[in-house]
């Protein structure tokens, strides 16, 4: 039966379910889930993320969310996310567990029709597996960030889709079949040998539903991607080999760009963004490297590159994603080599007279954070300052730019290889 068209509950639906709201509490059959004023609900256990508002004088919950809440109260219902409907029905998936075992990821999901309710479909972001029946316990569920980031779990009516959503050390996955249920195993990814020459992923940042900063008529994805397509140009005549993590207006995970350098077993990682700030008369080239920010405005950066991840992880904040996703530790030696590589590449900006030179910075980068070889954070100028703006659009300064990072690359690798 349909209870509501909404996405959001109201405290009168819950009340229809049998459901009590004393405005810290939801209460159903001596069950209680206990809601923070952070957003954040406790039961049994486990957290789950609640958003809710007044309106007209009640309380509203967001539908997608209040129902896991619900289901883990004892309630059996169930979010379409199709419909935007909350909706009862009967959990007939009853087991789902992922974790590592060995050196691999599993996934194991069962219910009553077995392994023949599941079909399944490989991705290189994700697996899908659509499975007959339902899962009502969780919405979203975290993994260990290596494997995998998290998983999607929606609903329709007869259907539970779980989207495994791959994490930047995912190589190939196999799927088995039995009589209880489906079992996913996914192995590390495996690394293409050294090549001869340099291999150089560049990384436009943002993309397709993500734009990145806009500002002044202008949206960052697209000066990012026009000046890395310029970059790769330049290196190739260099000689090198590139990889770019787009070459086109699409949507990259974070996850998977550091998956395309570590499988390629790049020699380099060059990420290319514009950035922005409150202060419209704040300009200028800064090269970060990772480590941790050692000031409010690195900091501040930081927030702005890494919130891309919430096309990945949905509701989460920025702030709380460091302890979620953590990628391998640092060796001395790789930040070594990534501030020396962006000391080249600020001194060829500063060479070209491009614009203010900001320096070297070091801030906490997911997509930094992620790969395995030396690797640079470039913020070519502020789309938020008009002038600049205006500047960074123009094909020709787009191409100066271009010039400095290529030759900042090629003087570091130039220099390595004297070594």
């Amino acid at each position: 039966m349909i209870l509501i068209l909404t996405h959001w509950i109201s405290v009168n639906t819950l009340k229809g379910l049998g459901v009590e709201f004393d405005g810290k509490r939801l209460i159903y059959k001596g069950n209680k889930a206990v809601i923070t004023d952070t957003g954040l609900v406790f039961i049994k256990g486990n957290i789950f993320p609640l958003s809710f508002k007044k309106g007209e004088g009640t309380y509203l919950f967001k539908g997608d969310e209040i129902a896991p809440v619900l289901f883990n109260l004892g309630v059996s219902v169930f979010w379409d996310y199709k419909e935007k409907r909350i909706f009862k029905g009967k959990a007939s998936i009853k087991k789902f567990i992922m974790g590592k075992v060995d050196s691999t990821y599993r996934i194991t999901i069962k219910g009553e029709y077995g392994g023949k309710g599941f079909k399944v479909k490989v991705f290189e972001d994700s697996i899908v597996i659509i499975g007959k029946g339902l899962y009502g316990k969780f919405r979203k569920i975290v993994g260990d960030g290596r494997f995998v980031n998290f998983v999607d779990i929606l609903h329709t009516k007869g259907e539970t889709k779980f989207v495994i959503n791959l994490g930047f050390g995912a190589g190939k996955s196999e799927v088995f079949k039995n009589k209880e249920g489906i079992n996913i195993t996914i192995y590390p990814l495996k690394i293409k040998k050294k090549e001869r020459i340099p291999v150089i992923v560049i990384d436009p940042g943002h993309g397709g539903k993500d734009a990145g900063a806009v500002a002044n008529g202008y949206k960052e994805k697209d000066i990012n991607l026009k000046v890395a397509l310029k970059v790769a140009k330049i290196l190739k005549k260099y000689g090198y080999k590139v990889i770019l993590t787009r070459d086109d207006d699409s949507y990259v995970p974070l996850s998977t760009r550091a998956r395309i350098a570590n499988k390629s077993n790049a020699t380099l990682f060059v990420s290319i963004h514009c950035n922005a700030s409150r202060d419209r008369d704040a300009r200028g080239f800064e090269t970060y490297f990772l480590s941790e920010s050692r000031t409010s405005e690195e900091r501040a950066v930081a927030i702005l590159e890494n919130s891309a991840i919430r096309y990945d992880l949905g509701n989460l904040k920025p702030e709380d994603e460091v302890g979620i996703i953590v990628g391998d530790l640092i060796q001395t030696l790789l930040l070594e080599k990534s501030y020396k590589l962006a000391h080249y590449i600020q001194d060829k900006a500063l060479e070209m007279k491009l614009t203010k030179d900001r320096g070297l910075k070091q801030a906490g980068f997911y997509v930094l954070k992620w790969v395995s070889m030396p690797s640079v954070l470039i913020e070519i100028g502020f789309i938020t300052n008009r002038e600049e703006a205006k500047m960074l659009a123009l094909g020709k300064y787009q191409m100066k730019v271009a010039k400095a990072i290529a030759g900042g690359i090629r003087e570091f690798l130039e220099n390595e290889k004297r070594r």
